[in-house]
């Protein structure tokens, strides 16, 4: 665990900021504790680091051993948090699977709208076309990620690169997993919501299932995903933020496997 030092001018900066940049702000003081690289080195500079969180305030800081220096602040010009947190789902059914048909993926997204997700992403692969035309009257973004046969993480990043940028949470989940139901969704969200963890997870029997919910804030280390993974490193990094919600409701861990080779 690394620890946090503000400078004087970074201790300024937060002068100025309202409660609820403070509050955003806070989180973002505790991924860094964990996780101090998250942010972009800066062009010509080894040392230096910036870290924008999802209010757009910039923070720059340096590394020490054991510590994270923040040097400034720099916050958005005009700061608007939604009433309600907008919250977004991806599904990610690009991989070759044979469904037989196109309604898993169907019922999969079905839960996540009657469960009143805002966004809605379904990143397809393999039979693109066949499952582009099953929710062609939907309430979904749909993207085709070319490179499906390369590792789950592929798909990953295509689907969080639709997120708007005003998203709180987003839920992730696979397409062979069509018996989640909306209450688990509502209550997984209703969760994260009351603001005690980062990373929510349902769980049958203590057994961990999906769909699994991440701040925004975790975003950046989901994009770094690679191979044939989603979210499960950065679920594994953050286990200590871990919230498990158990269910009566075997859907979360169950699945279609039927694989092709």
């Amino acid at each position: 665990m690394n620890k946090i030092l503000l400078s004087s001018q970074a201790y300024s900066n937060l002068l100025g900021l309202s409660p609820k940049e403070l509050l955003l702000l806070s989180k973002a003081f505790n991924q860094l504790e964990e996780n101090p690289e998250l942010g972009l080195k800066l062009w010509g500079r080894e040392d230096l680091f910036l870290y924008e969180t999802a209010t757009e305030t910039k923070v720059v800081y340096k590394l020490f051993p054991g510590q994270v220096q923040i040097l400034a602040l720099k916050p958005a010009k005009e700061f608007h948090l939604p009433a309600r947190a907008k919250i977004s789902a991806i599904v990610l059914a690009a991989g070759r699977t044979n469904y037989g048909d196109a309604q898993p993926i169907c019922s999969v997204t079905e839960a996540f709208l009657a469960a009143g997700i805002d966004d809605l992403i379904v990143v397809l692969g393999y039979q693109a076309e066949q499952a582009k035309e099953a929710l062609k009257d939907k309430d979904v973004k749909v993207i085709v990620n070319p490179e499906y046969e390369h590792g789950l993480s592929r798909s990953l990043r295509y689907g969080l690169r639709m997120l708007s940028r005003d998203t709180q949470a987003v839920l992730l989940t696979l397409g062979n997993r069509p018996f989640i139901k909306p209450g688990v969704v509502a209550n997984l969200v209703e969760t994260y919501q009351q603001g005690k963890a980062s990373v929510v997870a349902p769980t049958y029997f203590r057994v961990r299932g999906h769909p699994v919910v991440f701040d925004a804030l975790l975003v950046p280390e989901l994009l770094r995903a690679r191979g044939n993974v989603g979210g499960r490193g950065v679920l594994y990094h953050h286990r200590r933020e871990l919230r498990q919600v158990e269910v009566e409701d075997a859907g979360v861990i169950e699945r279609i496997d039927s694989q092709l080779n």
